[in-house]
């Protein structure tokens, strides 16, 4: 019956979500006004906030990945021509598509490191605009119910056997899940701007927000 009440619960709170997208765990926003943090700029009434990079130590798996791309490349390169080199229409196709694959797969791990969010709050007014590599991808413009037409949401998308029994010596193994931050438009639908497993980071940018 538990699992049945929170499965239910979990299906209760997704309904009314207009747009997801899958980022705000890696990807941390400045949650306060501060001269000195480039990732935020404040004009008059409108404030844009831009996500901060991944911590140094990413980079770090970044060389890790790179070479073993380039161990598969050398390993693989051979054989791909050879492949790509035959008079088999198959064999062509495998052969350029492996090479291919290979060719975009470090630059598809790049992306990640040189994403960028942005949110810009004016009023009633709230841009949500995507960048890789510098290059704008995706910007969504939303016109909210009111100035502080925000919403904090707790949510756990598989709630773990410690959290479903919830016994107080398995507090520690429990699966928190996270929180949620949601703009709500004038026509009451509700847009997923930003999410993080701490309560208190998301609290801060709903009020920082909220001021603008």
């Amino acid at each position: 019956m538990e699992c049945e009440k929170l499965t239910q619960i979990l299906i209760d709170t997704r309904q009314d979500i207009g747009y997801f997208w899958p980022m705000g765990l890696l990807y941390q926003f400045p949650v306060e006004e501060n001269p000195q943090d480039d990732r935020i700029q404040i004009q008059e009434n409108k404030l844009t906030i831009r996500n901060y990079g991944l911590p140094l130590i990413f980079w770090g798996y970044l060389l890790a990945i790179l070479a073993v791309i380039f161990i598969m490349f050398l390993v693989i390169k051979g054989p791909a021509l050879k492949l790509a080199a035959t008079d088999d229409t198959i064999n062509k196709l495998l052969g350029n598509g492996v090479l291919a694959f290979l060719a975009v797969l470090p630059i598809s791990v790049l992306a990640f490191y040189f994403f960028d969010k942005a949110i810009i709050k004016n009023g009633e007014q709230l841009i949500l605009k995507y960048s890789v590599f510098w290059i704008p991808i995706w910007k969504k413009r939303i016109l909210l119910k009111a100035k502080d037409s925000l919403e904090l949401n707790h949510f756990i998308d598989s709630p773990n056997v410690a959290k479903i029994d919830n016994k107080s010596d398995m507090t520690g193994f429990q699966n928190r899940g996270y929180h949620e931050l949601f703009a709500i438009d004038t026509n009451g639908k509700r847009i997923l701007i930003d999410r993080n497993s701490r309560k208190g980071e998301v609290r801060k940018l709903k009020e920082l927000l909220e001021k603008y």
